[in-house]
């Protein structure tokens, strides 16, 4: 085994240069497929870390009318309605997500909040590090359980914070219990949990929208507890379908298929540097072909000669594995922070763990033993005498398999390039789509306590003043007031008919103040909301395009009615809004349904701001008119509107993918320029004998040269071909993530050619310049 070594230390000694770039190929490729099979096993194969995470799923209606959309939370009181129905199918328990202002501990803050029954946590399996959990004494009653992030963090993690008060929303709440830190709901990063508040008998409490989550009685699938409630939502207004998701599969969310394609990428990366190891490997044994022979006639076994070649590759895996497990622990947390950031609702930081390290490490092995005994293959059908007279002239089995390397590489990196331009070109169309508003604004967000403020005419107030305020300070008609902002999120909906008795049509509802259509520059029919709407005033209302075509169809909607069937009443139209996007860029348009500020308040609302002045300026501007109307109401969730549409459904899947695929095709074109320079390169040393007596003949430099390039050209064509099938397969797994047109298609398959087109040339014409100027005289005094 010694002697083994030593003949491996002089052979990397002769041929550094392939050692080192095989090396460097193997630690590169490893570091980037390490990092990405982090991401897969962080995101599919790690559980959740509650009780038996298989048994939970989440409960959600979608109108009967659009299965396909995004499941919506549900109201109170057709939670009650669930849980009596499931009672022997499963446990359900609700959670309703707020935001509240926390004062006492420093400047005022705004933090997240998870009211949920007081069942929730013991269904999650969650268990208090410190304290206790919620009893069903606790419904109503201000307690709250900390995370323990923020008993770190602000109580320097001291026991006696349970049973000290704490200010939330402008009331005192005691501490019962601390979360352990291991616990992480990936739902929201809410620091506080309370229990639900309102208590059922109040009719408030019944249209309070909650999220709900079922732990599944043993035997039972989510499809026969989703039929079950099914006749409840069926039957209420509006009708929907109950939809059970699992909660693994909801952890992932929209990253799941963004990290199976990153995954795919990356097995694509390891089969080319692979491959190119193999090659290498190949090309290597072929120019030792003599000293092989001569080892073999001098009593060397076949296993000796093997055993050589697989411990040469697998010390090339080793190096390479040992670097790229180096530049992997470096790149994990910032590759996890760049895909996640994009999909979760806090930060994830992913390490390289034991499992990843076990099933790269095994991986590596194979293909290092793969392609350090491939090559020894052939060494049993030598026949000394003629290896030793040919000496390393290649047969041709062994051309046409490492030619059959250069055309998988070239094939492979075809695939990446197209895949990439086509992510790339769907993203373009994305961000192209008009959203139906202006983006360059800046959003804030304000909310008043319910406690200080209740509801009605004093929420009305406060937002009414500062409105004024806004006014004043930035000019009328660049600020302005809204509840929900359009690319973000949907919490509710209402039927609206043309009048009672008639089919409704269900449409996003808003609430603004005046001046909103202006600032997001939104068209507008009509007038808008002012101080005319108040509280005291008739009902009016401003809809959307969409929703006066379905109500009043060519008819003008102005000056008509509209009846809203959930609160029986009807409200005149006043003016018809441009459609705007509500959830994604690419989304169907829906009918909105625009109130006035002033007749329907909402606690919590976002500012939006168009100024010339900068971002912090505006901010700081925004901050001191609210402080001086209420200097316990913090402002919060400061970011550019273009930052939120960057962040809406399929954009940040698609920006992950197009830069990933980028890495991974430039990657994958410079290990097949390396393979089909090799090739070139190794077939005209080959050949000089031969090349120098066609010259001697009469052969020009001309023909050799277009022979040459003919060679390598039908290379690339047969790469390029089975590039291009397999491209057509890939495009279909890419999915909704790339949409391609015919202009769209052409162009990834142009632009893959181009690219592949060009670094062959490059990659042949050295050889093929070599070949036409080959010197016929020198060569055969050689030979």
């Amino acid at each position: 085994m010694r002697s083994d070594f030593r003949h491996l230390a002089r052979t990397l000694r002769h041929a550094p240069a392939s050692a080192l770039a095989a090396t460097v190929t193997v630690a590169l490729t490893l570091a980037a497929g390490t990092s990405i099979f982090a991401l897969v096993d962080a995101v599919l194969l790690t559980p959740p870390p509650f009780v038996n995470p298989s048994a939970l799923v989440r409960l959600g209606q979608v109108p009967v009318e659009d299965a396909t959309a995004p499941p919506r939370t549900i109201e109170y009181a057709t939670f009650e309605r669930w849980r009596e129905r499931a009672q022997h199918l499963a446990t359900l328990e609700a959670l309703d997500g707020t935001n509240l202002t926390l004062t006492g501990i420093g400047a005022p803050e705004r933090v997240g909040v998870n009211d949920v029954t007081p069942g929730f946590l013991t269904l999650l399996g969650v268990t208090p590090a410190m304290g206790r959990g919620f009893a069903s004494g606790d419904a109503g009653q201000p307690r709250v359980i900390l995370s323990y992030a923020f008993w770190q963090s602000r109580f320097a993690g001291t026991p006696s914070v349970i049973g000290r008060q704490i200010m939330l929303g402008n009331v005192p709440h005691v501490v019962i219990g601390v979360l352990p830190q291991t616990f992480s709901y990936a739902f929201s990063d809410a620091q506080f949990w309370r229990p639900i508040r309102l208590p059922s008998k109040e009719p408030a409490r019944g249209r309070t929208p909650v999220g709900v989550m079922a732990r599944l009685a043993a035997h039972v699938p989510a499809t026969q507890l989703a039929a079950a409630l099914d006749d409840v939502s069926r039957t209420s207004s509006p009708p929907a379908h109950v939809v059970a998701t699992p909660v693994t599969r909801l952890i992932a969310g929209d990253s799941r298929r963004t990290v199976l394609l990153l995954g795919g990428a990356a097995a694509i990366a390891w089969l080319l540097a692979f491959a190119n190891l193999a090659g290498l490997l190949v090309v290597r044994s072929i120019d030792r072909r003599r000293e092989l022979a001569v080892r073999t006639a001098l009593g060397a076994g076949r296993w000796e000669i093997s055993r050589q070649l697989l411990l040469e590759a697998l010390t090339i895996v080793t190096a390479g594995a040992a670097i790229g497990f180096a530049v992997a622990r470096w790149l994990t947390p910032l590759a996890s922070r760049f895909v996640f950031a994009r999909f979760l609702a806090r930060p994830v930081d992913v390490n390289v763990n034991a499992t990843v390290t076990i099933v790269i490490v095994l991986t590596a092995a194979v293909c290092a033993t793969a392609a350090g005994l491939l090559p020894s293959l052939g060494i049993a059908r030598w026949r000394l005498v003629d290896v030793l007279r040919r000496g390393t002239t290649a047969t041709p089995g062994e051309l046409r398999l490492r030619r059959l390397f250069v055309a998988g590489e070239i094939a492979l990196a075809f695939v990446l390039l197209v895949s990439m331009t086509l992510i790339g070109g769907t993203l373009r169309d994305v961000l192209r789509i008009n959203p139906g508003f202006d983006s360059g604004v800046l959003t804030l967000a304000v909310s008043v306590p319910a406690a200080t403020y209740g509801g009605g005419e004093r929420v009305a107030a406060f937002y009414g003043a500062l409105q004024n305020t806004l006014d004043d300070r930035f000019g009328s008609g660049h600020a302005a007031i809204i509840d929900e902002l359009p690319m973000t999120v949907d919490h509710g909906r209402r039927v609206v008919s043309a009048r009672p008795g008639r089919t409704g049509t269900e449409s996003v509802v808003r609430t603004t103040m005046p001046g909103y259509f202006e600032v997001m520059r939104i068209p507008l029919a009509g007038r808008d909301f002012d101080r005319r709407d108040s509280i005291d005033s008739p009902p009016r209302v401003i809809i959307s395009q969409a929703l006066a075509a379905r109500l009043f169809g060519s008819q003008s909607p102005i000056g008509e009615h509209v009846w809203m069937t959930e609160a029986a009443t009807s409200a005149e139209v006043i003016g018809v809004a441009g459609d705007v996007k509500h959830r994604s860029l690419d989304e169907p348009t829906h009918p909105t349904l625009y109130v006035s500020g002033f007749q329907q308040p909402s606690n919590s609302n976002r500012i939006v701001v168009r100024s010339a002045s900068s971002n912090a300026q505006a901010t700081a501007i925004v901050r001191d008119a609210v402080a001086r109307l209420d200097p316990n109401v913090a402002v919060y969730g400061v970011e550019p509107m273009r930052e939120i549409i960057d962040r809406s459904p399929g954009v940040p899947a698609r920006r992950v993918l197009t830069t990933t695929f980028l890495a991974f095709a430039t990657l994958a074109i410079a290990l097949a320029f390396i393979g089909l320079f090799g090739v070139m390169a190794h077939d005209i040393a080959r050949r000089r004998g031969e090349l120098a007596l066609r010259v001697a003949i009469g052969a020009n430099p001309g023909r050799l040269l277009r022979a040459a390039i003919a060679d390598g050209g039908r290379l690339l064509a047969s790469g390029g071909t089975a590039g291009a099938l397999l491209a057509w397969w890939s495009s279909h797994a890419l999915g909704e993530l790339a949409t391609p047109n015919s202009q769209l298609t052409l162009l990834a398959g142009a632009t893959a050619t181009a690219v592949i087109l060009a670094a062959g040339i490059a990659a042949i014409l050295p050889s093929a310049l070599r070949a036409a100027r080959t010197d016929p005289l020198s060569i055969l005094r050689a030979e």
